[in-house]
């Protein structure tokens, strides 16, 4: 207990601190404190692992570790502030001339293609007769969704979806919804959680990017704010279901009170940073340092031999050690530093283009608020998928503008300008 109010009292702390920083909605560093403050509380109730894979993780969190999520923390907030003490004044404030850069055409074109071809993988994969597979008979069926390099069409169907969700708060017509709840239900569909987890992190970047918009149409009137309380509840509830239908949580691994809370304790991140500890503290073994490779994994990962990059072989179960094992990789100590440092600038810089206002700029903020918000579990801004999710967006982005017609386009950002002149920008992005 005295250790739970412990921690709650540090987060908070900084919590307070980092908004004194920059009071903004959208504050990495707030962001990745409420992040990591489930993970970090946990650690104070772990539970006793049964399963042998696990078994491992019933050591004691080593004192090193702390000192190292310190160094973590302390070094991503210099990255975020050295970005933001270079940026021109007014760089993170919300732009008065945003931009209905959107061709609704093309746009449901582009949709139309990535779902398609995310029907054809879901089809052809088996994992829509889900209810009667097993467990290993599902994970087999996961596999099959892959397609190679086609499968990364369907990240089309993800941009379109941000774009019709950020262009609904705009208009207020309920019908630019439906791309959005079509891609969060095909995910769901395929019983992974990373891409439901992706969209919804977005479309919430989306409104923060939007305050009055977002107030207006999502939080105006009770039943309104009704509907987002019953969207996270079953949003939440969905990722239960989905882990059950993949049967996990059947057979359970550890002394806990209950399936539900062994969950719990290993998604919040708490089995992650274990992973961490025993790794720094050498009761697991670590690859030889890489010096670097790690970060230019988005460029080595397509040349070289791809089981350089292991740095959670030794792992069982959920393999994952937050975004810092990959710096303890990379430079082991001095990882501690560079890593989140980098990490901080760019989440920073992304963030930037976020404030711009444009559609692309919209899912570089929400690649960034990602990447913040899953850094307990692992590395987003260094991963691999991460530049080919932001070249896709850039071809989209580039073709629902550069199609827009030319007088649609004038009225759209006339429109705008007359909107934000009559309205007082919003002090709390």
């Amino acid at each position: 207990m005295i250790g739970t109010l412990l921690t709650l009292i540090v987060c908070g702390s900084l919590f307070i601190l980092s908004q004194a920083w920059w009071r903004s909605y959208l504050n990495p560093v707030s962001l990745g404190i409420l992040a990591w403050m489930p993970a970090l509380v946990m650690l104070n109730w772990p539970p006793y692992f049964l399963s042998p894979i696990y078994i491992y993780l019933n050591r004691p969190v080593s004192q090193y570790i702390y000192i190292a999520m310190a160094m973590g923390f302390l070094s991503f907030w210099a990255g975020c502030a050295l970005v933001k003490t270079l940026s021109p004044t007014g760089a993170f404030q919300l732009s008065e001339a945003r931009r209905m850069d959107i061709n609704p055409v093309v746009a449901t074109g582009l949709f139309s293609l990535g779902l398609a071809v995310f029907l054809y993988s879901y089809t052809s994969s088996g994992l829509a007769d889900f209810a009667n597979l097993d467990a290993q008979q599902v994970a087999e069926s996961r596999l099959n969704l892959h397609l190679g390099l086609l499968s990364f069409v369907t990240i089309l169907m993800d941009i379109v979806a941000i774009a019709m969700f950020a262009r609904f708060l705009r208009t207020g017509r309920w019908a630019y919804l439906l791309p959005p709840t079509i891609a969060i239900m095909c995910y769901a569909a395929t019983l992974q959680k990373s891409p439901v987890a992706w969209l919804a992190i977005a479309y919430g970047v989306v409104a923060f990017l939007h305050p009055r918009e977002s107030y207006r149409m999502l939080l105006g009137t009770l039943p309104r704010r009704l509907l987002v309380v019953g969207f996270a509840i079953t949003l939440v509830a969905g990722f239960f279901a989905m882990n059950q239908a993949r049967g996990l949580g059947e057979t359970q691994m550890t002394g806990a009170s209950g399936p539900a809370m062994e969950q719990i304790y290993i998604y919040s991140g708490a089995s992650a940073i274990m992973n961490l500890s025993v790794t720094v503290d050498g009761y697991l073994p670590s690859e030889p340092k890489l010096y670097g490779a790690y970060i230019g994994r988005p460029i080595l990962w397509h040349v070289v031999d791809r089981d350089l990059f292991k740095a959670t072989r030794y792992f069982g179960g959920v393999n994952t050690g937050t975004y810092l094992l990959y710096g303890w990789a990379d430079f082991r100590w001095l990882g501690f530093v560079i890593t989140p440092l980098l990490t901080g600038a760019v989440v920073m810089i992304f963030l930037r283009f976020a404030f711009a206002g444009s559609l692309l700029g919209m899912v570089f903020g929400a690649i960034a608020i990602r990447a913040v918000a899953i850094s307990a579990a692992t590395d987003v801004i260094f991963d691999p998928l991460t530049p080919i999710i932001l070249i896709i967006a850039v071809v989209a982005c580039t073709a629902m503008r550069l199609t827009m017609p030319r007088q649609a386009a004038i009225q759209v950002q006339r429109g705008t300008l007359s909107l934000q002149q009559r309205q007082r920008r919003a002090p709390y992005p």
